[in-house]
């Protein structure tokens, strides 16, 4: 399982802000791992609505990494998915709508100027290896008994170790949500394997150090609201779009 929650999404934000296609996104996220292919699975509603932040801080020798906070604005509901990070002084702004009953996904951007475009893409999944399937098998999870109140909700603690380092998570178990699951919709059939998380509820606090020490990365989840989603989230109305849905996929 390692920590795909949070570091994943410090590579999709790399990514991104590198204007690189569906496919490669998908291979940094994966570590270049796997096949990637159209993405044919049936429609599955992804059960949650809401929205919040989540605020990353990477530290690499006890250094904050120049980079951070990365702020994350994420939202949900059965059909969507939209990313939307903090854009940075002086560039322009960027937002990802994953349209999961279509399979389609859009990166949209908005420039210095105010010119908004975007990109219509099919979305894509990554058959993963037998070899990866046994590393996600070798993390040891520990639900404890040690709970916290943040935000309001009463969070369990838990802890999780690999060969690439460990973490302490803080979960609310009262909020019906997956994230493992909702990531594994981006990314097609790592979804299977991320179902079988041994919890449900929202990770409001992660914290993972590397093996060898040298790296930490934290996560806290902000502003969350649940029930509830601005739609135009999910919109890409006023972005002039490149539809790129014809072109062929090479996969790996």
């Amino acid at each position: 399982m390692r920590t795909y929650l949070i570091l994943s999404l410090s590579l999709l934000w790399a990514t991104v802000a590198q204007g690189q296609s569906n496919t490669d996104m998908m291979k940094a996220i994966m570590g270049g791992q796997g096949q990637v292919e159209q993405d044919n699975s049936p429609f599955k509603p992804l059960g949650f609505t809401g929205s919040y932040t989540w605020v990353i801080n990477s530290y690499k020798g006890g250094t904050l990494d120049k980079d951070s906070p990365m702020l994350l604005r994420m939202a949900f509901d059965d059909e969507h998915m939209a990313w939307e990070p903090q854009a940075r002084p002086n560039e322009g702004a960027m937002r990802m709508i994953f349209d999961l009953k279509n399979k389609v996904n859009y990166t949209l951007m908005t420039d210095e100027k105010g010119k908004r475009t975007g990109v219509k893409m099919k979305a894509m999944r990554i058959t993963m290896n037998d070899a990866d399937h046994a590393s996600d098998e070798a993390t040891q999870v520990v639900r404890t008994q040690e709970t916290k109140v943040i935000d309001g909700h009463t969070c369990r603690k838990y802890t999780y170790k690999d060969e690439e380092g460990s973490g302490v998570a803080w979960i609310a178990e009262d909020v019906k949500f997956n994230a493992f699951e909702a990531l594994g919709s981006m990314v097609g059939a790592r979804a299977d394997r991320w179902q079988m998380a041994p919890y449900q509820g929202m990770v409001m606090e992660n914290a993972w150090t590397s093996a060898d020490g040298g790296e930490r990365v934290e996560m806290s989840t902000r502003d969350l609201v649940i029930g509830k989603v601005d739609k135009a989230l999910f919109s890409t109305d006023g972005y002039e779009l490149q539809d790129m849905t014809n072109l062929p996929v090479f996969g790996r």
